[in-house]
């Protein structure tokens, strides 16, 4: 069965401003990042209780799970029926100074 799969307002900012900051770095990350979230959509309408549970403490235990793509972004989502509602794109890196 497949997924609807729809990414909030919120998330997809998120996405275009690590996207953007990644381009001023490298245009061909930035576009490697691009290609992975493409396939990431792909995955998430086919099959998206494949991926693990997101265990943040602020958030309702059970509800939400989590997708890492192209090494350091993560993909934060809920499913409902047949929809997949992804909430946040967050990057994962650490800061050296952490």
């Amino acid at each position: 069965m497949k997924h609807e799969v729809f990414v909030s307002r919120k998330a997809d900012e998120m996405f275009v401003s690590n996207v953007r900051f990644l381009a001023q770095v490298s245009i061909p990350a930035a576009k490697v990042l691009r290609d992975e979230f493409c396939s990431v959509l792909g995955t998430l309408k086919d099959n998206p209780f494949q991926f693990q549970l997101e265990e943040d403490l602020g958030l309702p235990s059970g509800k939400y799970r989590r997708v890492v793509f192209a090494k350091r972004y993560k993909a934060v989502f809920s499913v409902f029926e047949n929809t997949v509602f992804i909430d946040a794109i967050i990057d994962c890196r650490q800061s050296k100074g952490a």
